[in-house]
């Protein structure tokens, strides 16, 4: 029976070897951490549930709804209330409602009229001329549809969901749809009209529609928690590996342990960990390409910082009837956004309190990440009082620092996936997967564990399963 080692425990590790178990594959998965998941878990703290990381999954794919159903969560779900639909964006410092229908798009004060005209031009604006040319989001998309939605539309939703700076991502790597809508179609717009039409078709044919923004009872940590339990024993904890071996035809995966050295062996490896982990591991019995590793080390990362808050409902001025707030960069705020957590899962929160999710730093702002707790919940509280309407400290609060939050698909990008290429070409059996390859979001990292699950099952002369599901 064929044995797969993968490194790492995080939600795209976690995932590939519950695929891989359940198609009757050996797997041994090796984490240096006490506890699996990565920036995924959930902790209790003063009668709120606060999460490290990613507060929502949003199911919009067959393979991830049937990944939950595999993983027995049907039960544990718990869907978004129905004020989740609404977001926020700051305009001239007040939050304003983003558009959710072309009648309300031609009225948003969010556009000013000739913004509005500047959009409805879209589909007459010619194809880039080069499009070979590593182009960044924010000039394709101020070239494609103006200056204003970039800045009050797109701006904002890169801070939030990537925390970059759309001024350095790459549209091509980072936004890859928007660029084939392009391409294909010559047009955002049409593009987008004919991806919503088979959509539809496809819809029509499928007749369920998996499309859910939803949590868990116990927060997004119940995911991990049961690919943790379908693994049992498979999976080793406070093992950081130190040394991978090249044996004859299979690998050797030494790693720590209690004290001692210990090893695995496997036919294959799927490396999860960060590329700057990676380039730390010694190699004996083989030589890889060392510039690879070199430039994968220099990988961007942008750091973030968390803050938890909780106020008295009557302290805040803001109804919170939406899933949250995003700031424009030329807005001049210091945080990048707030989640309205008391508004989006019921029972999170005592009902006199509100909760909130505020996110600071990113590529924008790397040097407020940093900061002292206390010197992140003063900006955040004078941020939130002049957003919101707090009036009042927080009753409660907790700051979560990550140093390297999420990965950067910058212009260049290219370069970095041509080094993981080499990489594989030259490692016979090694296979490179997570967040600094295949998406951001713990949908396309569920979607990535399944699909890397399928190639090694290729490449051990087995048949994969049709169903993509763990």
């Amino acid at each position: 029976m064929p044995r797969v080692a993968i490194i790492g425990a995080g939600i795209t590790g976690l995932i590939t070897a519950c695929a891989l178990k359940d198609a009757g594959v050996e797997v041994v998965v090796i984490e240096a951490a006490e506890r699996a998941g990565g920036p995924i878990h959930t902790f209790p703290h003063d009668d709120l549930l606060l999460e490290t990381g990613p507060h929502t999954l949003l199911v919009r794919s067959t393979p991830v709804a049937d990944t939950l159903d595999r993983l027995g969560l049907t039960g544990d779900i718990i869907d978004a209330h129905d004020a989740a639909e609404t977001r926020f964006v700051v305009k001239d410092g007040v939050v304003t409602a983003l558009p959710s229908s072309p009648l309300s798009l031609a009225t948003t004060p969010l556009l000013s009229p000739l913004a509005r005209l500047r959009l409805l031009l879209e589909p007459f604006i010619p194809r880039f001329s080069e499009p070979d040319i590593d182009e960044t989001l924010a000039s394709f998309v101020s070239r494609r549809l103006g200056r204003e939605v970039y800045e009050y539309f797109v701006d904002p939703f890169v801070s939030g969901i990537w925390a970059g700076d759309a001024t350095q991502l790459s549209a091509r790597h980072a936004f890859p749809t928007l660029v084939e809508f392009e391409q294909e179609a010559g047009s955002i717009v049409a593009g987008a009209l004919l991806s919503g039409l088979r959509k539809f078709q496809s819809d029509q044919e499928n007749t369920r529609s998996p499309r859910r923004l939803l949590s868990f009872e116990g927060g997004l940590r119940r995911l991990v928690d049961a690919c943790v339990d379908r693994l049992g024993d498979d999976l080793l904890l406070d093992s950081p590996v130190r040394k991978l071996r090249r044996d004859a035809d299979d690998w050797r995966v030494i790693y720590q342990r209690g004290g001692a050295r210990r090893g695995e062996s496997a036919d294959a490896l799927v490396l999860t960990l960060s590329p700057r982990d990676l380039y730390d591991i010694e190699w004996e019995n083989i030589d890889p390409p060392r510039g690879a590793l070199s430039t994968l080390r220099d990988l961007p990362y942008a750091p973030c910082a968390l803050a938890h808050v909780a106020y008295r409902r009557a302290d805040v001025e803001h109804p919170l009837d939406g899933l949250g707030v995003l700031i424009p960069s030329c807005e001049g705020f210091h945080i990048l956004g707030a989640l309205f957590i008391s508004s989006m899962f019921p029972n999170r929160v005592p009902d006199d309190l509100v909760q909130l999710s505020v996110f600071i730093g990113g590529a924008r702002k790397p040097e407020l990440a940093a900061l002292d707790p206390g010197e992140i919940l003063d900006l955040v509280d004078h941020d939130l009082s002049r957003l919101l309407g707090t009036r009042a400290r927080p009753v409660t609060s907790r700051v979560i620092h990550w140093d390297r939050a999420i990965p950067q698909y910058e212009v260049g990008h290219g370069v970095f996936l041509d080094a993981m290429t080499n990489l594989e070409d030259a490692l016979p059996g090694v296979f490179l997967s997570g967040g600094f390859r295949d998406g951001i979001g713990v949908p396309a990292l569920i979607e990535a564990g399944l699909n890397r699950a399928d190639s090694l099952q290729r490449h051990l002369g087995l048949s994969p399963s049709p169903e993509k599901t763990p």
